[in-house]
Protein backbone atom coordinates (compact mmCIF):
# COMPACT_ATOMS: atom_id res chain seq x y z
CA UNK A 1 0.00 0.00 0.00
CA UNK A 2 2.86 2.57 0.71
CA UNK A 3 4.75 2.00 -2.64
CA UNK A 4 1.63 2.66 -4.48
CA UNK A 5 1.42 5.86 -2.84
CA UNK A 6 4.76 6.71 -3.14
CA UNK A 7 5.05 5.59 -6.59
CA UNK A 8 1.70 7.80 -7.37
CA UNK A 9 3.25 10.15 -6.01
CA UNK A 10 6.51 10.38 -7.35
CA UNK A 11 4.85 9.94 -11.15
CA UNK A 12 2.66 13.19 -10.00
CA UNK A 13 5.35 15.35 -9.05
CA UNK A 14 7.76 13.91 -11.63
CA UNK A 15 4.60 15.42 -14.53
CA UNK A 16 4.12 18.09 -12.47
CA UNK A 17 7.66 19.43 -13.36
CA UNK A 18 8.13 18.26 -16.89
CA UNK A 19 5.09 20.23 -17.49
CA UNK A 20 6.15 23.36 -16.18
CA UNK A 21 9.75 22.83 -17.75
CA UNK A 22 7.95 22.57 -21.01
CA UNK A 23 5.99 25.81 -20.68
CA UNK A 24 9.55 27.78 -19.73
CA UNK A 25 11.36 26.32 -22.53
CA UNK A 26 8.65 27.25 -24.97
CA UNK A 27 8.25 30.83 -23.59
CA UNK A 28 12.18 31.13 -24.03
CA UNK A 29 12.20 29.59 -27.71
CA UNK A 30 9.53 32.22 -28.45
CA UNK A 31 11.43 35.03 -27.08
CA UNK A 32 14.29 33.38 -29.03
CA UNK A 33 11.90 33.95 -31.95
CA UNK A 34 10.66 37.21 -31.76
CA UNK A 35 14.63 38.35 -31.35
CA UNK A 36 15.69 36.84 -33.99
CA UNK A 37 13.16 38.09 -36.58
CA UNK A 38 13.52 41.84 -35.31
CA UNK A 39 17.48 40.94 -36.36
CA UNK A 40 16.28 40.11 -39.09
CA UNK A 41 14.15 42.88 -40.44
CA UNK A 42 17.58 44.87 -39.08
CA UNK A 43 19.64 43.31 -40.82
CA UNK A 44 18.14 42.88 -44.10
CA UNK A 45 17.07 46.54 -44.53
CA UNK A 46 20.79 47.21 -44.07
CA UNK A 47 22.59 48.57 -47.15
CA UNK A 48 25.86 46.79 -45.64
CA UNK A 49 26.43 43.73 -47.09
CA UNK A 50 27.56 41.52 -44.41
CA UNK A 51 24.69 42.67 -42.59
CA UNK A 52 22.45 41.70 -45.29
CA UNK A 53 23.90 37.76 -45.40
CA UNK A 54 23.94 37.57 -41.39
CA UNK A 55 20.55 38.75 -42.33
CA UNK A 56 19.80 35.92 -44.58
CA UNK A 57 21.68 33.61 -42.33
CA UNK A 58 19.14 34.12 -39.39
CA UNK A 59 16.56 31.95 -41.45
CA UNK A 60 18.71 28.59 -40.44
CA UNK A 61 17.81 29.06 -36.74
CA UNK A 62 13.88 30.91 -37.47
CA UNK A 63 13.15 28.23 -39.41
CA UNK A 64 12.80 25.51 -36.84
CA UNK A 65 11.78 27.66 -33.92
CA UNK A 66 8.75 28.78 -35.76
CA UNK A 67 8.06 25.08 -36.25
CA UNK A 68 8.15 24.77 -32.80
CA UNK A 69 6.21 28.27 -32.16
CA UNK A 70 3.49 26.47 -34.05
CA UNK A 71 3.39 23.43 -32.54
CA UNK A 72 2.97 24.95 -29.07
CA UNK A 73 0.08 27.87 -30.33
CA UNK A 74 -1.32 23.95 -31.90
CA UNK A 75 -1.29 22.22 -28.46
CA UNK A 76 -3.06 25.31 -27.04
CA UNK A 77 -5.88 25.34 -28.81
CA UNK A 78 -6.35 21.85 -28.97
CA UNK A 79 -6.00 21.65 -24.91
CA UNK A 80 -8.72 25.14 -25.30
CA UNK A 81 -11.39 22.81 -27.34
Amino acid sequence: MLTTITTTTTTTTTTVVAASQAAVFGAIGVVVLIALLIAKELLSASENEKAMLLGRITSVAINPLLFAFLCIVAVKVLEVL
